[in-house]
């Protein structure tokens, strides 16, 4: 058993502990549930100050005079227990035509975003792995017209990709259009297995780009990136949340990473605010630096923009300032 210290007032963000007022709370750091184990100084209070009725409560509640210690299960505990969904399972979660929604986060935020939804998702399981492994190798032309449309706010745009799936081996040629009413609309073809996974493009993948992809001479870029992805897969909504952590950005033997930050991904195939996880992001919506707001960057474009301090993107500035500030605290 471990005790808190006496404090007047202390509110910390991270972990979404929150201590107010002078009482002295004992907790059982051994045991890896929330709860609150009563001290012999404190009245009785409820075991979990977070679940009322079996309903889950939002994390930001005000308390006064009673005291709670929210202590949460670890990431991986939390992602363990969350019901699982297999890839055939998915039907029409895939959204290959979608709306999406990204929000930075901090990576510590993650299991307390579960704890809140855990009812409301379940996690993507492939070969009994529930955090699978990413690799992106990115292509864009000469001119970098992918990256340059996108800093500039075109609405219509294009990206394209070469991806590893790390759970099941399997590799893609992906390419994503984004329309002027704002919706994602992926197309992707399976490379083979025979040479690596970013091997350079086959005549029949050529001509898939040339297809699909609007801009002319795109080639595979000596950029990439890797990271591991938790994907939820909604009960209730067609929807499918990723979030995605540990992200390094290379380019030849320069690397740059996110350290504690995560991006976070909200696929709809339409939008709706009251997504169980949207609203249990609002918990961090006064953070500092302010994170948890939407934002339109993108893998390509942050990898981009860290690996080249020579470019630089007015769009954008703020929200790589929050990243580079935050690269500072890891």
């Amino acid at each position: 058993m471990g005790c808190s210290r006496k404090v007047k007032h202390l509110s910390v963000q991270k972990n979404i502990v929150r201590v107010i007022g002078t009482q002295v709370g004992w907790h059982d750091s051994s045991n890896a549930q929330k709860r609150r184990v009563q001290s012999p100084l404190s009245p009785q209070l409820p075991s979990n100050p977070l679940r009322s009725e079996g309903r889950t409560m939002h994390s930001n509640l005000r308390l006064s005079k009673k005291q709670y210690i929210y202590i949460p299960v670890s990431l991986q505990e939390q992602i363990d227990r969350l019901q699982p969904i297999g890839l055939d399972e998915i039907g029409d979660a895939d959204l290959m035509n979608r709306l999406d929604q990204k929000y930075l986060i901090r990576k510590e935020w993650i299991s307390t975003l579960l704890s809140e939804c855990e009812n409301d998702y379940q996690i993507l399981e492939v070969g009994g792995k529930r955090i699978t492994t990413y690799s992106n190798q990115f292509i864009d032309n000469p001119d970098l017209e992918s990256f340059n449309q996108h800093i500039r706010g075109r609405k219509s745009r294009f990206k394209a990709r070469v991806r590893n799936y790390g759970s099941n081996g399997l590799s893609f040629l992906e390419v994503k259009r984004k329309t002027v009413h704002g919706r994602t609309v992926k197309a992707r073809i399976s490379r083979s297995n025979d040479n690596a996974w970013n091997a350079p493009l086959t005549e029949e993948e050529i001509n898939f780009l040339n297809a699909n992809y609007a801009y002319e001479d795109g080639e595979l870029l000596g950029m990439g990136s890797t990271f591991n992805r938790i994907t939820l897969v909604s009960t209730a909504l067609n929807e499918r949340i990723t979030i995605d952590t540990d992200l390094v950005f290379f380019r030849e033997k320069k690397e740059e990473g996110l350290g504690s930050l995560a991006i976070m991904e909200v696929k709809q195939e339409r939008i709706n605010r009251f997504s169980p996880l949207l609203i249990a992001l609002r918990t961090f919506r006064f953070s500092t630096p302010p994170l948890a707001r939407r934002t339109s960057l993108s893998k390509y474009i942050v990898g981009t923009l860290l690996l080249n301090r020579n470019l630089e993107s007015k769009r954008y500035r703020s929200a790589m300032k929050r990243i580079k500030h935050l690269k500072k605290e890891t």
